[in-house]
């Protein structure tokens, strides 16, 4: 067996990890294993492996035409790689875990946790969901991605890990709808009809040009309509 370098403890370490992990999930496993030498004689090895990163990704400053292996998750600086040929879409279970574990326990105000969450994990995987799903928004037919929202429809703060991912509890909107459907001033009836609230003025009612008699989605499945029933009952301003 050849010697254990930076790199090829990355590559193990990320193995491990289902393909991304942060920096510090990185540098657990690596130690854990115990194999690279540096680990034990120098006291700078994690910066070696986070330089070891950056040389193998095109995406840095430190990139110098090295095999381009590794990603950045959610931008330079936020510590948290993949390899380059990982699927976001592709995200199981234990990656989500580890996340949401991770966040948790971030010295921070709830707030601020569920900023990174959505952030991190809502506009990845579920956007990913709602948009395979949907492929337009269904108001107003709009299928130019950079255009559109994944919104819940029963909230972040108040569904289980399992709801903020599934694509039963989200809708694809454009961002005026989107906003109309986050503050309830908008929802949708058992046959996705659209309700409007009392709130809103009968002059901006006729600005947004919704048809409160169109079906806006076909056969909605029994998950779906109960998070619906969670907005109409919760979220929606009558």
């Amino acid at each position: 067996m050849g010697k254990t370098t930076y790199l090829s403890s990355i590559i193990s370490a990320l193995n491990k990890l289902n393909g991304m992990g942060s920096l510090n999930e990185i540098y657990d496993v690596i130690e854990k294993e115990g194999r690279l030498s540096y680990i034990f004689s120098n006291p700078n090895w994690k910066d070696n492996v986070r330089a070891t990163i950056q040389r193998h990704c095109i995406q840095t400053k430190s990139y110098r035409g090295s095999e381009d292996l590794f990603r950045s998750v959610y931008g330079l600086g936020e510590g948290y790689w993949k390899f380059k040929n990982f699927d976001s879409s592709e995200y199981d279970n234990p990656i989500i875990d580890r996340q949401l574990k991770m966040i948790a326990n971030l010295d921070i105000p709830n707030t601020e946790k569920e900023m990174i969450i959505k952030s991190r994990i809502g506009q990845g995987i579920f956007r990913d969901r709602i948009i395979q799903k949907y492929e337009h928004c269904i108001i107003t037919g709009i299928n130019d991605n950079r255009l559109l929202l994944a919104s819940h429809i029963k909230p972040w703060r108040s569904a289980s890990n399992y709801e903020r991912l599934s694509s039963e509890n989200g809708l694809l909107l454009s961002p005026l709808y989107d906003k109309l459907f986050d503050i309830g001033l908008i929802t949708f009836d058992d046959n996705m009809k659209i309700l409007i609230s009392n709130k809103l003025s009968c002059e901006n009612v006729s600005r947004i040009n919704i048809d409160t008699n169109k079906i806006y989605f076909n056969n909605p499945s029994n998950e779906m309509m109960v998070n619906m029933r969670y907005h109409r009952q919760n979220i929606f301003v009558e």
